[in-house]
């Protein structure tokens, strides 16, 4: 008896495995199938990287290109100005009736306006002010040279601040009894993780497109095209049919996953994070690691996608009820980051958020609790039992059928 039982669950497991064998290869001949779960993964990360690069390259950090930028007023400081010049600048005088509006019709990209009494003002040794006009909203290079040229002019008030109090014999410290020193407790590979903030957010998503649309084919579209009958009434019991169209679903999202990482690692290392003291290197081994937490989250998603698509009666169906059911595992991303949620235990109960979680404590090197990770795995196998037994239970009807 013991021998026939186990020959019994080799004959279905090896079911099971036809079955997953026989949708994986359906779906690899498809190349509507493939280009869609994949493009995600292999486009995704190059179009984020590259955005980040611009943005390092452009909005953040030092660069040896000189500063260029307009002066409105420039002869009533003409000490200013000189203090300007002789920076890693390139200076236009200008007259402007309102050079505001020049900055709001893109005719210049930063003008500074020194008022006309600036002169009297400063000989009397009273507190002067000047604008520097900029458009805050656009992402270039504008932000930079704002930032540089009030740093310059801080500079510049500070020196002539100091000046002032040592004529009148006074000690330049008495205005700084108290200086703040900043500890940085944060890593390199932290402060870098905090600029790809929605990494993790789009390392979930990634996972789940990978197995959306063969989790269609599978369901839906085999019901809308009339091959869902021919298939049960195959010997082959409902358990073992939804399970391989449901592993079928994980090994897509595993790909579609490894070939995200794959990229990844290729990527990281263009994105300047030395211009602003960071540093973050994913390797072969944190990828292993990445993957091996996202592999119940891949079950999950593919146990919830089966069953969400069983309902729908065509392939656009399908797709309208999936794209909607996607966002659900991404919410809590979100929430989590706006709120800056700290990792717990009891975040762990929360599929995609606790993995999430996990990765992004692995990406920077902190240390990573075996209690946290053992309840995110319970916590989304089952999620994934649920949702598996769900959708056999609706594949054991014979509505599934109409």
């Amino acid at each position: 008896m013991r021998g026939q039982s186990h020959e019994c669950g080799v004959s279905r497991m090896n079911l099971m495995l036809i079955v997953l064998g026989k949708e994986c290869r359906d779906n690899f001949r498809d190349r509507r199938t493939i280009i869609s779960s994949f493009s995600l993964a292999l486009l995704g990360p190059a179009l984020f990287i590259g955005m980040m690069t611009f943005v390092l390259n452009t909005a953040v950090g030092e660069s040896s290109e000189p500063v260029e930028f307009a002066i409105v007023g420039a002869d009533h400081a003409p000490e200013l100005v000189a203090h300007l010049a002789r920076q890693n600048t390139i200076i236009h005088t200008i007259e402007s009736a309102d050079p505001k509006q020049e900055v709001i019709d893109d005719l210049r990209d930063l003008i500074l306006v020194i008022p006309s009494n600036y002169r009297d003002r400063f000989t009397r040794g009273e507190i002067n002010s000047v604008a520097l006009i900029y458009d805050g909203s656009e992402i270039g290079s504008n932000r930079r040279h704002f930032g540089t040229v009030r740093n310059m002019i801080r500079s510049y008030a500070r020196m002539i601040g100091i000046l002032r109090l040592q004529l009148r014999g006074v000690d330049p410290t008495i205005t700084s009894p108290v200086i703040v020193q900043e500890v940085d407790t944060a890593s390199p590979a932290a402060r870098a993780l905090s600029i790809l903030a929605t990494l993790p957010y789009l390392l979930v998503l990634v996972i789940f497109m990978g197995g959306f649309y063969l989790a269609i084919d599978a369901t839906a579209g085999e019901r809308e095209h009339g091959s869902l009958e021919p298939l049960l009434s195959q010997p082959v019991s409902r358990a073992q049919l939804v399970l391989g169209k449901l592993f079928a679903a994980s090994v897509f999202s595993g790909a579609s996953l490894m070939a995200f990482l794959v990229s990844l690692i290729l990527l990281i290392p263009i994105v300047p994070f030395h211009k602003v003291g960071m540093s973050l290197v994913i390797g072969p081994l944190s990828a292993i690691g990445i993957f091996l937490i996202a592999v119940p989250l891949m079950v999950f998603g593919a146990a919830l996608l089966t069953l969400v698509a069983s309902f729908a009666k065509s392939y656009k169906e399908a797709q309208t009820y999936l794209t909607v059911v996607i966002l659900v595992p991404t919410l809590p991303l979100i929430v989590a980051q706006l709120m800056n949620v700290e990792s717990s235990a009891l975040l762990m109960l929360v599929p995609s958020l606790s993995q999430a979680t996990l990765i992004g404590e692995l990406m920077t090197g902190a240390p990573i609790s075996a209690l946290h990770v053992a309840l995110s795995v319970a916590a989304t196998s089952a999620g994934a039992a649920l949702f598996a037994w769900l959708a056999v239970n609706l594949y054991s009807r014979e509505r599934i059928l109409i």
